[in-house]
Order: structure tokens, then C-alpha cells, then sequence
């Protein structure tokens, strides 16, 4: 069990690696399980029963989180941090970061305020937390 658990974390630290290097390629759920040695459902499974949020969500937070920082720090277009970030358009954007911060982009730009932003995970934080 606790291979996994440190699996998870170079996940994790991969997946934050990608995004920040812009390598959409290395993001591919075929990718991430090849990297790692297992098969694609194997991965998913045990990353979703390790860290309690499905692979493919925490990719979308982690990206959204990324962009949600651009977005305060920068003056770039919203549309540009969007597709920087892997989303398709700037709709498919703003209903995501909507959906998970409760704002869209625009408004968050124009008033920063505090959000609960979707961190890193770190090994056994699920299990502290219950």
C-alpha cells in the first residue's frame, strides 16, 4: 500500500511538472500510466482509491489552479490562459472555472478575492482528514 501512496505523489509531481512546462502530451492519461508502469485502468483506479478525486478531475483543478494564478497575476487575455491550460475554448473555460471557484474569470480578475484554491495533493492527507 504504501508504494502506491508514493506512485500517487510522482504522479502528482508530474502532472504539476506538465502543466507548468505547457506539455499537454506528457498530461495523456496513456502517458501518465506508461511513465508509471501500469495500465491505464489499473492507474485510475488505485489514484482515485489513494486520493479520493478521479485522475481526470484532478488534472482539470490542477489546471484550473495554474490558470486561476495567471489570471490574478497577469494581464494576458482570458482566452490565452485558457488554451495555455489545455481548456478547448474560452467557454469551455469559463464554465469550468465557474463550476469549481463559484465566479467566472472575468469577474475574479476585476475582484481578486480569496478562493479555495485546488492545491497539490500530498501523500496521506486523505486519510488525516478522514
Amino acid at each position: 500500500m504504501y508504494e502506491w501512496h508514493r506512485q500517487v505523489q510522482k504522479i502528482v509531481e508530474e502532472i504539476d511538472r506538465c502543466i507548468i512546462n505547457r506539455d499537454d502530451d506528457g498530461l495523456t492519461l496513456k502517458n501518465l500510466a506508461k511513465a508509471n508502469g501500469y495500465s491505464e485502468f489499473h492507474m485510475t483506479r488505485k489514484f482515485k482509491e489513494m486520493s479520493g478525486v478521479s485522475l481526470r478531475d484532478y488534472l482539470r483543478k490542477r489546471r484550473l489552479a495554474f490558470a486561476l494564478i495567471e489570471l490574478r497575476d497577469t494581464e494576458r487575455v482570458i482566452l490565452d490562459i485558457a488554451l495555455d491550460y489545455g481548456f478547448s475554448s474560452h467557454e469551455a473555460f469559463c464554465w469550468s472555472f465557474k463550476a469549481t471557484y463559484g465566479i467566472p474569470p472575468s469577474t475574479y480578475r476585476a475582484k481578486p478575492k480569496s478562493v479555495l484554491l485546488r492545491t497539490k495533493l500530498i501523500r496521506f492527507d486523505r486519510y488525516f482528514l478522514g
